[in-house]
C-alpha cells in the first residue's frame, strides 16, 4: 500500500513539474486517500494484534465497499448505493463489536475471538 501512496505522489510531482495541474492535483488526492486507508488499517491491525481478536464484519464491510466501488465505475448507479449502504451497516456493525472486544480485554474478561 505504501508503494501506491509514492506512486501517485511521484505522478502529482512529475504532472505538477510538466504543468498538469488536474492530474497532479488528482494523484495527490488518491495519494492522500490511500495514506489515510493505510493508517486506519494498521491502527486496526496493531489493536487485533494486540488484542488477538478477528472480525469477519470487517472482511464483508470492505467487500461491499469493493463491489460498491466498482458498479459506480461500470455505471450501476442502484447497485453501487445499495452495497455503499451493506459496508455502511456492516462496518457500523463492525465498529460496535471492536468497541466491544477493547473494553472487555481493557476489564481483563479475557480475549475475544471471532467476533
Amino acid at each position: 500500500m505504501l508503494s501506491w501512496i509514492i506512486t501517485f505522489l511521484l505522478i502529482a510531482i512529475i504532472a505538477g513539474i510538466l504543468g498538469f495541474t488536474g492530474i497532479a492535483v488528482a494523484a495527490a488526492e488518491i495519494a492522500k486517500i490511500i495514506f489515510f486507508i493505510f493508517l486506519i488499517l494498521s491502527i486496526f491491525s496493531a489493536v487485533f494484534y494486540a488484542t488477538g481478536a478477528t472480525f469477519a464484519s470487517l472482511t464483508w464491510a470492505l467487500t461491499f465497499l469493493v463491489v460498491s466501488l466498482i458498479a459506480a465505475i461500470l455505471g450501476f448507479t442502484n447497485i453501487a448505493v445499495a452495497a455503499a449502504a451493506a459496508a455502511k451497516i456492516v462496518f457500523l456493525i463492525f465498529l460496535i463489536l471492536f468497541l466491544i472486544s477493547i473494553i472487555l480485554v481493557l476489564l481483563g474478561v479475557g480475549k475475544s475471538k471471532n467476533l
